[in-house]
């Protein structure tokens, strides 16, 4: 993590290499993020190169640490997602597109398995409370401790918890799962409104 903060003072000089640490250290997590944030890969890809723009261009008036700086990045893409999500309600949507098939898959059986698998899985966080499903995905998908989520959606840790708790029961339901608060019926909507 000090390689990273070192590397955030740099950037914030000017230094190209840095800001290429930078990315290479947070593109993937993020962009894990945006895939669960919106329908198409290939938007969560462009939302990843319109974070990164937007962070650099704005880097130099960022004051923080590192972790300030991961939390900073969650909070665009969150931002940038919700912008799309805005845009795609008005205008006519597209059908999902149809899964290729990938060539040469060693065993094709169990490779449909797993699609079968992350579809209920991805169904089910795009059935979660947009608090809950965004939490979950960035403590899962971005890697993010609570406090950082805390800070880029300017909740209290606690509410945090509490969010990702309820999410987790939620998906439990959800696919079927023994857990011991999960009862059947409707997802559990309860949002904290601890300021």
């Amino acid at each position: 993590m000090e390689h990273l903060q070192d590397a955030l003072v740099r950037a914030q000089a000017g230094d190209k290499d840095a800001v290429a640490e930078l990315y290479h250290a947070y593109a993937g997590p993020l962009l894990a993020y945006l895939t669960t944030q919106v329908r198409r890969r290939e938007d969560a890809e462009d939302l990843l190169g319109e974070v990164f723009v937007s962070a650099m261009r704005d880097l130099s008036r960022f004051e923080g640490t590192i972790s300030g700086f991961r939390a900073w990045l969650y909070r665009i893409a969150s931002n940038r997602a919700v912008d799309l999500a805005r845009l795609n309600t008005r205008r006519a949507e597209e059908p999902l597109a149809v899964a290729v098939e990938r060539a040469g898959a060693a065993d094709p059986a169990a490779e449909a398995l797993g699609r079968v698998d992350r579809e209920s899985l991805w169904r089910a966080v795009r059935a979660l409370p947009e608090a809950q499903r965004e939490v979950v995905a960035m403590r899962l998908a971005g890697g993010l401790s609570a406090a950082e989520i805390a800070e880029a959606i300017g909740k209290p840790v606690g509410a945090v918890k509490a969010l990702q708790h309820r999410a987790l029961v939620n998906l439990t339901k959800a696919l079927g799962g023994p857990y011991p608060e999960a009862r059947a019926g409707r997802l559990e909507e309860r949002e904290e409104i601890v300021d």
